[in-house]
Formats: structure tokens, sequence, C-alpha cells
């Protein structure tokens, strides 16, 4: 990975996209000092979500039973 990651807020995000009808994403880049490509990508996430962030669906990841999961949960379920 190149570069050092840093946390944007949302609301410098949605400043980005107001700015982006007055400027290039080049001069966008430059009048911000960031990257050009992560310029971009917020603009390109904007206009295709509407939304400068991307959510989840759901939080987490989907549990995956075995079938012993599955054997003991049913026997515990029954009275």
């Amino acid at each position: 990975m190149h570069g050092n990651r840093r946390h944007i807020p949302e609301a410098t995000k949605q400043q980005w996209v107001i700015m982006s009808t007055h400027m290039s994403p080049t001069a966008l880049a430059q009048a911000t000092h960031m990257n050009l490509r992560t310029v971009n990508r917020v603009l390109r996430l904007s206009h295709l979500t509407g939304s400068v962030v991307r959510r989840p669906l759901e939080s987490g990841c989907p549990r995956l039973f075995t079938a012993v999961d599955v054997s003991m949960s049913e026997s515990g379920l029954q009275c």
C-alpha cells in the first residue's frame, strides 16, 4: 500500500461535491491538498449513489453454521 491513509470526514467530502460544480477535479485536488484519485473516487461515488460514503447493507460477516452447530441449536430449542 502506498502513502499514508487518513480519515476524511463525510462533511468534507460533501463539500468537494459542491465545489466540483465550479472547479475541475484537478483544481479541486490541488486546492484541498488531496490526491486526484481520492477526489475522483468521492465524486464518482456521489454521482453513482448520491452519497459520498459507502455503508454496508448489514454490519458484520454472515454467520456460517456447520452441521454440528445446526444440530446443537435444534436440540437446544426442543422442549
